[in-house]
């Protein structure tokens, strides 16, 4: 007969440090993670709006510019002006909507990404996740300025070119 009395299990509370201090780093990673995640949707927040003020800059900007030209084209009109300062305030004009336009886009962007950050892009999308996991697309996705495609078109082999029928000409 043997009798074994552990005193100390060393073995078995070393694998329970260990273990408290795993999972003490998983609390850390994962407070780490959520922190991360929270900047990202603060920052996107805040670029939508700083591209939402810029976007409405670039318009007042815009507004002003075609005033202007419209002030500068009457004056010339009356001989007040020149050509060269009606071009000038064209050619302003014309910087000013390209500025309007690139901050739409940038605005556009910055909505994008709050969407991406806060998970709410396949909402907004209408994507159903389902719809997906099944291989059938019950519901067409709403994505603005995209038309849905006419599958028979893209299915279908393209005709090959034929002339239009000629005609002979006619004596008179």
């Amino acid at each position: 007969m043997s009798l074994n009395i552990v005193i100390r299990n060393r073995a078995a509370q070393s694998e329970q440090v260990r273990s408290e201090l795993e999972y003490r780093q998983s609390q850390v990673g994962l407070q780490q993670i959520e922190n991360q995640i929270s900047i990202e949707v603060r920052q996107a927040q805040f670029s939508v709006q700083q591209n939402y003020a810029a976007l409405q800059a670039a318009i007042a900007a815009r507004d002003f510019a075609n005033e202007s030209l419209v002030a500068e084209q009457k004056k010339f009109g009356y001989g007040a002006s020149t050509p060269t300062l009606v071009l000038q305030a064209s050619r302003d004009l014309t910087q000013a909507e390209s500025n309007v336009l690139n901050a739409a886009a940038n605005y556009e962007k910055s909505k994008v990404q709050l969407d991406k950050s806060t998970a709410e892009t396949l909402t907004k999308l209408g994507i159903d996740i389902g719809d997906a996991e099944a291989g059938q697309v019950k519901h067409m996705p709403a994505v603005k300025g995209i038309v849905p495609a006419n599958v028979q078109e893209l299915t279908s082999p393209i005709p090959p070119y034929t002339p239009p029928p000629t005609t002979p000409p006619q004596n008179r």
